[in-house]
C-alpha cells in the first residue's frame, strides 16, 4: 500500500483538533478492554475475550475514515449489552466489575456527548 493510500485510510490529520472527550472516549475504551481481557486470563469465558476484542475493533475504527458519528449511537448499545454480560457472567469479579461498570458509564456518556455535538455541528 502506498503512503498516500495509508494516509488517506486513517484520520491522523484530526487527532489535533480531538477535544477531552475524544480522549475520554478512547480512554475508557481501552479500559474496558483491557479489563475484560484480564478476566478472560482469568476464566477463559470466551465472552469477555469477545467484548475485548470488539472495543479494540473499535478503538482501531476510531482511528479510520469509516468511522461515523452514526457510531456513537452503535457504541453506546454496546456497552449496554456489556452491562447485561457482566450482570449474567461477571458477578465473581465485584471490584473489576465496577471498574467496568464506571468506565462504561463515562463511555455511554461521552459517546452520546460526542454525538450530538457532531449531530449540532452539521447543522450549522
Amino acid at each position: 500500500m502506498a503512503d498516500t493510500e495509508f494516509a488517506s485510510l486513517f484520520r491522523f490529520d484530526e487527532v489535533g483538533s480531538w477535544g477531552p472527550f475524544h480522549w475520554l472516549g478512547l480512554l475508557c475504551s481501552v479500559a474496558i478492554a483491557g479489563i475484560n481481557l484480564y478476566v478472560w486470563t482469568l476464566t477463559a469465558m470466551p465472552q469477555f475475550l469477545a467484548i475485548a476484542g470488539s472495543f479494540v475493533f473499535g478503538i482501531a475504527l476510531f482511528f479510520t475514515r469509516f468511522w461515523n458519528s452514526i457510531l456513537y449511537l452503535v457504541g453506546t448499545v454496546h456497552v449496554v449489552a456489556l452491562g447485561v454480560v457482566w450482570v449474567l457472567d461477571g458477578r465473581g469479579f465485584l471490584v473489576l466489575g465496577v471498574a467496568n461498570g464506571v468506565f462504561s458509564v463515562g463511555l455511554l456518556l461521552t459517546a452520546l456527548s460526542l454525538f450530538f455535538a457532531e449531530l449540532r455541528a452539521g447543522d450549522d
